[in-house]
């Protein structure tokens, strides 16, 4: 199921006093005569008010749109009990009978539960949304009869939602597990206590400090200096680096490392002197420094600085990379592909459905280790250091990957870092330090060792996985719904450049790590269809806007698009009438299958392209609509969602590819239906092919007229024609 967020955006208002007193001379009167001053009686100071305690509010738990959770409660001790009863467990509270004290800004129970709880998600209604949510972390596990509290503040949220209204209720969502079970009393909305009050005014300076470091990037991008690193070339041994200043002295070039934020640094530790006003420098491609023996400049920027720490020009990532290896590009044999491929049962479908490209899950934690440990066995020096490769994830890549190469089919491959525990102890390390739940991270690029363990990860993988033969990873999405952050690449609340700086980090990483191997890859942007419209954290739009200035500031690179043009409801499938926000306008709300020409538009204005010459790649790369159940009537409606989004996508030229997620339903999506298969354990027809299944195999092929016509009637119109439109 793909949960949503928001960023949150903290008001804090500011009281400003201004007058404009009469000038009087304290020595004279104002009718003109001398006079001794004469000490004013001391005023006495006023007795401080008596603080003032609100009592709490009690909330409790509704029967009404309850969702795989049960529960009863016990009057004579005034206490819940909760037990989930599947993995997208839910439930709403009763509605306030008043509208909250401001002061009331903490949501608190007390709990007996003996396993975690991964998250707490908390919803704020009336209207329940995704971009009305927070994820407030994991709910520990308490020792067996043992009470513990569990306290969230909320006073940023009721600003920010305007929520505490008589009428407005809570849905408060625990956790993806089926089985457990919590005991929970004292369930209300309280004061803030003096700790609660300080770390939420701590909180409020933290988020004014990072609005100042998203304006200075800002600035940064935006701001014209006197001088220019023109070209950065990394060969085998040496890096080059050409340049201008404007004539003067005292210019030094500056090699700047991915953990290092160049707006925010004062000095420059890692400099080369710069004689004339224009410039060729040779520098060693390894370099010991930062702790790392043999550091790689393959990942560096240059900038031209002073010895004060004035910054002079714009930092230039590598334009060029030497590579050991020259794979010819590959463009897929057809359009239509299939997303999160797993090896199986339904391996066949790869040639029966005639598909060109997929995608598949990579969890980098998974594959690396710091330490030599059960199957994390294969060693892998890198830049000085080894590391551990697991055996057991990888046979299960070589496997796919195989099957993949030996079709020709086009591989994408989604780098996630998953910020729980996966038994390697490269997880801590890779978790990004402001990361504060989330399914996934951020990868961790503040320190030079954390920055070490992720480029082993992508080196090992791109490396392996350079050829056809055996397997070729063609193109990298990093990593998944960035703007939707807060559950698929999490980094905390950020403003959104101090966001992308950090991402555009990660994606040069690996950009410059597969161009070693193969000088054609593509590293793509995972986006959700919040077009222009900031349904969580960001919109996809600002996104791309946002990659294509650090292109131009710091030097362009072979980044593409990876979208996700699922309907405005996940759940509903007529998307053809129900995306009511879907327009044919640059600024639409959303770019869902309905309106597929929006992105496409976007993609082919050439002001977009890759050095201004390129289109770059965009590819649909999960995206399904719903069979919300078996229905004869709910197989026909998906059936013809996927005709619309193959009819688009084949006659869209700006389009490479459509990976269709999900090959089978999966009991793991909060109950959507959105494969091409059945569910695997279905009662009736446990993993059979759907409508939708005959519709892809039919895509593209003679026999797509046959299948596809007889679902005009479904969305209501004549002719496939009928559904385009220009988007303007």
């Amino acid at each position: 199921m793909k949960i949503r967020f928001f960023i949150l955006s903290l008001v804090i208002p500011l009281a400003v006093f201004s007058c404009t007193p009469k000038e009087i001379d304290p020595d004279k009167p104002e009718d003109g005569t001398e006079q001794q001053p004469v000490d004013p009686e001391p005023e006495p100071e006023p007795e401080p008010e008596p603080a003032k305690h609100l009592d709490p509010v009690p909330l409790s738990f509704v029967e009404k749109g309850k969702f795989d959770i049960d529960f009863t409660y016990d009057e004579s001790a005034a206490e819940w009990t909760l037990t989930t009863t599947g993995t997208d467990p839910y439930i709403y509270t009763s509605a306030l009978s008043a509208d909250l004290e401001e002061g009331l800004r903490v949501l608190s129970f007390d709990y007996i539960c003996t396993s975690v709880i991964s998250d707490l998600q908390v919803f704020y209604g009336r209207a329940i949304s995704e971009a009305r949510s927070r994820h407030f972390g994991s709910i520990p596990a308490t020792p067996v009869g043992a009470w513990r509290n569990y306290s969230c503040t909320i006073a940023s949220d009721r600003l920010s939602f305007g929520w505490g209204k008589a009428g407005d209720n809570l849905r408060l969502d625990f956790g993806n597990k089926k089985g457990v079970k919590i005991q929970i009393r004292n369930f209300q909305v309280r004061e803030m206590n003096e700790a609660e009050l300080a770390a939420y005014q701590a909180e409020i300076q933290k988020a004014q400090g990072k609005d100042a470091e998203a304006a200075r990037i800002d600035d940064y991008l935006g701001r014209s200096f006197p001088c220019a690193v023109t070209s950065v070339v990394v060969g085998a041994s040496e890096v080059e680096i050409k340049g201008r200043t404007d004539g003067g002295s005292g210019y030094f070039l500056a090699d700047i490392a991915p953990w290092e934020d160049i707006t925010e640094m004062s000095t420059f530790p890692n400099v080369t002197a710069i004689n004339g006003s224009s410039f060729s420098i040779n520098l060693p491609r390894t370099v010991s420094r930062d702790g790392l023996a043999g550091y790689d400049r393959l990942l560096s920027r240059f900038a031209i600085v002073k010895a004060d720490g004035s910054l002079c020009s714009k930092a230039r990532y590598a334009g060029e990379i030497y590579s050991v290896g020259s794979p010819s590009a590959v463009k897929p044999k057809s359009k239509k592909g299939l997303g999160g491929f797993v090896y199986n049962e339904n391996i066949a479908d790869l040639d029966d459905l005639g598909i060109g490209s997929v995608t598949v899950n990579i969890v980098l934690n998974s594959v690396v280790n710091t330490v030599r440990k059960g199957n994390y066995s294969i060693a892998y020096p890198f830049c000085g250091t080894t590391y551990y490769m697991d055996s057991g994830y990888t046979s299960q890549l070589d496997l796919f990957m195989r099957e993949c190469g030996k079709r020709g089919i086009v591989v994408s491959a989604i780098l996630l870092n998953r910020q729980s525990d996966t038994n390697s102890s490269a997880t801590p390390v890779l978790k990004h330090p402001e990361n504060d739940g989330g399914n996934y991270s951020m990868p961790n690029l503040t320190t030079a060792a954390a920055v070490n363990v992720y480029a082993a990860a992508l080196d090992f993988l791109a490396k392996r996985y350079s050829t056809q033969a055996g397997g070729r990873i063609h193109h990298w999405i990093l990593h998944n719904e960035v703007d939707a952050q807060k559950e698929w690449t999490n980094m905390g609340d950020q403003p959104e450049l101090r966001y992308m700086d950090e991402y555009v980090k990660s994606m040069r990483i690996c950009h410059n790590i597969a161009h070693k191997y193969d000088p054609s890859a593509y590293v793509l942007i995972s986006l959700t269809h919040s077009w222009a419209r900031k349904e969580m954290q960001y919109a996809s739009k600002s996104l791309l806007e946002d990659l294509c200035r650090f292109g131009s500031a710091e030097g362009d690179f072979r980044w593409g698009v990876a979208y996700h043009p699922y309907p405005q409801n996940l759940a509903k499938p007529e998307f053809w009438n129900d995306d009511t926000s879907s327009t044919y306008s640059m600024n639409s709300n959303y770019c869902t299958f309905k309106n597929l020409e929006v992105v496409d538009a976007w993609v082919r204005d050439n002001a977009h392209f890759y050095n201004g010459k390129e289109k770059r790649i965009l590819f649909l790369s999960e995206n399904g609509t719903n069979s919300p159940s078996y229905s004869e009537s709910d197989l026909a409606k998906q059936a013809a969602g996927a005709a619309w989004a193959w009819k688009k996508t084949a006659a869209l030229e700006g389009i490479d590819g459509i990976q269709w997620h999900n090959w089978r339903d999966n009991r793991g999506e909060g109950g959507l239906r959105i494969g091409l298969r059945r569910f695997p354990d279905d009662p009736d027809d446990p993993n059979g092919r759907k409508p939708s299944w005959y519709v892809w195999e039919a895509a593209g092929t003679s026999k797509e007229a046959t299948v596809f016509d007889q679902y005009l009637p479904v969305i209501g119109i004549g002719s496939w024609n009928d559904i385009f439109e220009t988007v303007q």
